[in-house]
């Protein structure tokens, strides 16, 4: 069918239900298929008037075009992709201070997927990513995801130097994962300001406009003999720390 798009897996298919960011139009369930996960899925169909079909694990592979299928597939309307002013206004309510991330042309769909389950999990109010040249939404990175996506705004951005100035007019400390700078990632102190990180693409990493945006560039220390880390376990350390500095400012300031 024109203008649906196709998710597959237990996962993505509940969360995009649960999230309600896009119509879910019919769940296909393989023949079969029960418990708890399956359970979930009919209450949620149910409680959101979506038809719930049971069909042969073949139709279900034919339709969502992969057999990594886990017997689930959905026709949904394609992703709703937020505005650049509407994440930053989100994220600037945030009495937190806010927090996103940035992608200068990453390609690989699962490496997306990573970043964006990590970041929704690391409380990223959203992510930035180029229109041209880099892995966009689609059921591979939201099934890599686990449906993060469904939870997690999302942007693409025509020029990701212009959006970086834009992010800075705007109150935000831009900050650039380069693994040739001496500064390291753990010693910079990210509590109390408005965070950007910004991740580079595999293997180029950012671009040289997108480098000289940034306020500064940080590295993660590294002891092994190859070369890097990969972008999402990257992104996964430069969110952690600074979700670990946000977390230990909002528990000091319950303290008595």
């Amino acid at each position: 069918m024109a203008g649906f798009e196709i998710i597959y897996g237990t996962n993505p298919v509940l969360e995009v239900m649960r999230a309600g960011k896009r119509r879910c139009h019919e769940v296909l369930v393989a023949s079969g298929r029960r418990g708890r996960e399956l359970s979930a899925i009919e209450e949620a169909a149910s409680g959101s008037g979506v038809t719930l079909r049971r069909v042969a694990r073949d139709e279900v592979a034919k339709l969502a075009n992969t057999e990594k299928h886990q017997g689930v597939a959905a026709r949904c309307d394609p992703f709703p992709y937020s505005t650049l002013e509407a994440i930053i206004d989100e994220a600037l309510s945030d009495p937190r201070k806010g927090f996103i991330v940035v992608l200068d042309g990453v390609t690989d769909p699962q490496n997306l997927g990573s970043i964006a389950r990590t970041a929704h999990l690391m409380g990223v109010h959203g992510i930035f990513l180029p229109r041209d040249n880099a892995a966009s939404v689609n059921p591979t990175v939201v099934k890599s995801s686990a449906g993060a996506t469904e939870h997690l705004p999302i942007s693409q951005v025509t020029n990701v130097a212009q959006t970086l100035s834009y992010i800075k007019d705007r109150g935000f400390w831009v900050f650039g994962a380069a693994g040739e700078t001496g500064e390291s990632l753990y010693m910079h102190d990210f509590k109390g300001d408005n965070v950007a990180i910004v991740l580079g693409a595999e293997g180029g990493g950012m671009r040289r406009l997108v480098k000289e945006r940034c306020d500064q560039l940080l590295s993660i220390p590294m002891e092994g003999k190859i070369g890097s880390y990969n972008v999402s376990v990257a992104g996964a350390l430069f969110m952690g720390e600074v979700a670990r500095q946000r977390w230990l400012l909002s528990l000091a300031k319950t303290m008595p």
